[in-house]
């Protein structure tokens, strides 16, 4: 069959997920190609999408009212071509297809079930595959629901993914001096907001929730791309790189023996041990992503399910930066029940750690989280999924006592990283703070964010030369014309 994965243009990053799917599909004989579209009235004369026999739509929880739309439209367009979903939002939320008109609906990593999909969708579906929920009549059936399947155990069993699937159709993913690459599936943690908590119960009756390629097998693979398409650091995407310490004992003389590009992964700051990073610096890693989440020691154990304690992090980022390795941290906003000393000791924390870009977001409940639970039940969020935005850095969706202190987390969000680096920001974040959100803190943090990335993690995680942009003295400038005086340095440190 043709099989046409459509996706929005400049909105999506590059998918991993979607190009092993695609080379499972072409592994049975099937013909892959992606769309990217900026509208949905692009892809109706689309050649690919009019050639295709099924039309494919992975959709991000907050970007699912996009696709939702984007299938309507193509059903009124093709009401004879099959139309099906995947992605983080179905799968943590299949009853989307209750009021969707696809034919079907894949449920968590879809390399064995999308291809029996189509298998049977040749003979008329006379079953439904475990992992998908299906409609007939093109989507005007009743809904019938696949058992739950277990995930592929062998990942090395797997076709490779087709990388040529952005790398060759889309020249700005070429361009990009990072190469992308998943070494591990799953995850031994129960953070209550992550989807991995989900997952893991999804999978557990099917045996160890941590699955990982042989190293070999991965260096081999990443050699394969390299040789193709060039690059200049290595990222991957695992949840927590170094999970299994036995692996990455295997897979560091490895890589850094065929390979020898800096790389990045991402880790919990209390598992960074002093063998543990040594392993990561004999490999290559020049940078890591770390969770701090929250300064707050109770909201990180009692709401975020993070137990780890301050000092754990902070010996933990100690090391990372003895051993000359950056870190980009992730910390959180807008937890329930945070005040604002809650959010600024997240500031602090991140000072503490020497962070070299601080990264925070802006806590979303995403459907089928514990923290989404937990915060219905509790009455901060009413359980409409359809509100959540697409992005993390978005308004919180929680209720707060009142829009002043919505407004203000939303501003802390886009000055966190300043506040983190530089200590005249720090000293005057509750007054910078205490103003409506602007079109100009939301610049500041969109050129600060992207040009660390740009600048920083693409090309060698270095830290941001202040003299190199405008950014900066443009806020010093702000500071400067509210005339703000100095905070006290126990309330803004």
């Amino acid at each position: 069959m043709d099989v046409a994965f459509v996706s929005l243009r400049a909105r999506e990053p590059l998918a991993y997920g979607l190009m092993s799917l695609a080379g499972a599909l072409r592994a049975r004989g099937h013909r892959v190609a992606m769309v990217q579209a900026g509208d949905a009235g692009e892809l109706r004369d689309h050649p690919e999408v009019r050639r295709a026999d099924v039309i494919g739509l992975s959709a991000t929880t907050g970007l699912h009212r996009v696709y939702v739309d984007w299938a309507r439209r193509l059903r009124r367009c093709f009401p004879h071509k099959a139309l099906v979903m995947g992605g983080p939002h179905p799968s943590f939320f299949p009853q989307v297809i209750e009021h969707t008109p696809l034919d079907g609906i894949c449920i968590g990593e879809g390399e064995e079930s999308f291809p029996e999909f189509l298998e049977l969708l040749a003979e008329g579906l006379p079953r439904v595959p475990d992992g998908f929920w299906i409609r007939r009549d093109h989507g005007r059936g009743p809904v019938e629901r696949g058992k739950t399947r277990a995930p592929p155990r062998d990942l090395d069993a797997l076709p490779s993914p087709s990388f040529e699937l952005f790398y060759d159709a889309e020249p700005r993913y070429r361009a990009l001096p990072i190469r992308i690459f998943l070494a591990t599936r799953g995850c031994p943690f129960r953070c209550s907001y992550c989807f991995n908590h989900h997952v893991n119960e999804r999978n557990r009756p099917f045996g160890p929730l941590l699955r990982a390629h042989d190293p070999e097998r991965l260096v081999d693979e990443i050699a394969r791309v390299l040789a193709r398409w060039g690059g200049r650091t290595v990222w991957f995407l695992d949840a927590n790189f170094v999970a299994n310490r036995r692996w990455l004992e295997a897979f560091a003389p490895i890589y850094a023996r065929r390979i020898g590009l800096p790389f990045f992964c991402k880790l919990r700051p209390e598992r960074a041990s002093e063998r543990v990073v040594e392993t990561l610096v004999s490999a290559g890693c020049t940078g890591v992503g770390v969770g701090i989440e929250s300064g707050n020691e109770r909201s990180r154990r009692e709401v975020l399910a993070r137990p780890g304690r301050d000092a754990e992090i902070l010996e933990g980022c100690r090391l990372l930066k003895r051993a000359g390795i950056r870190i980009m941290s992730f910390s959180m906003l807008g937890i329930p029940g945070e005040t604002l000393d809650d959010a600024l000791r997240t500031v602090a924390l991140n000072v503490a750690c020497g962070v070299d870009y601080a990264g925070a977001t802006i806590l979303q409940p995403y459907p089928g989280t514990p923290i989404a639970r937990w915060a219905v039940e509790h009455g901060h969020f009413d359980g409409d999924y359809d509100r959540l935005s697409y992005s993390y850095f978005a308004e919180s969706p929680f209720r707060f006592p009142s829009q002043r202190d919505r407004d203000r987390i939303t501003n802390l969000q886009r000055l966190f990283a300043f506040a983190v680096e530089f200590p005249e920001v720090r000293a005057r974040i509750r007054r910078l703070i205490d103003r409506p959100p602007s079109a100009f803190y939301r610049h500041l943090f969109e050129v600060r964010h992207h040009w660390a990335l740009q600048r920083g993690f693409y090309r060698g995680f270095t830290r941001l030369p202040p003299a190199e942009h405008g950014t900066i003295e443009q806020l010093r400038r702000a500071c400067g014309e509210l005339a703000l005086p100095t905070e006290p340095p126990d309330e803004a440190s």
